[in-house]
């Protein structure tokens, strides 16, 4: 595995009390922080992606139902409703 550098900047307290830690190894911390986030954010979006799909399903279902055009092209709607404003 080719490995990459970063760096952070943390601010001066956080970094004093890490130093009364140091049998903690914190690159290894952040490491496990970073994959564990990525994989959160990851399974949000997937999960997020199966949500759309399954509401588009749904509007394709309500829409194809014909319940609020009744039957009625969208040019058809649209010119009623300009007629209606004037």
């Amino acid at each position: 595995m080719e490995e990459r550098i970063i760096s952070s900047r943390i601010d001066k307290p956080l970094h004093d009390r890490m130093k009364l830690h140091d049998e903690i190894n914190w690159s290894a911390v952040i490491r496990k922080a970073l994959i564990e986030k990525i994989r959160k954010t990851e399974k949000e979006r997937e999960f997020d992606e199966k949500k759309a799909g399954e509401a588009a399903k749904a509007i394709d279902k309500i829409r194809e139902s014909g319940v609020f055009d009744k039957g009625k092209s969208s040019t058809m709607i649209i010119r009623e409703w300009k007629d209606k404003k004037k």
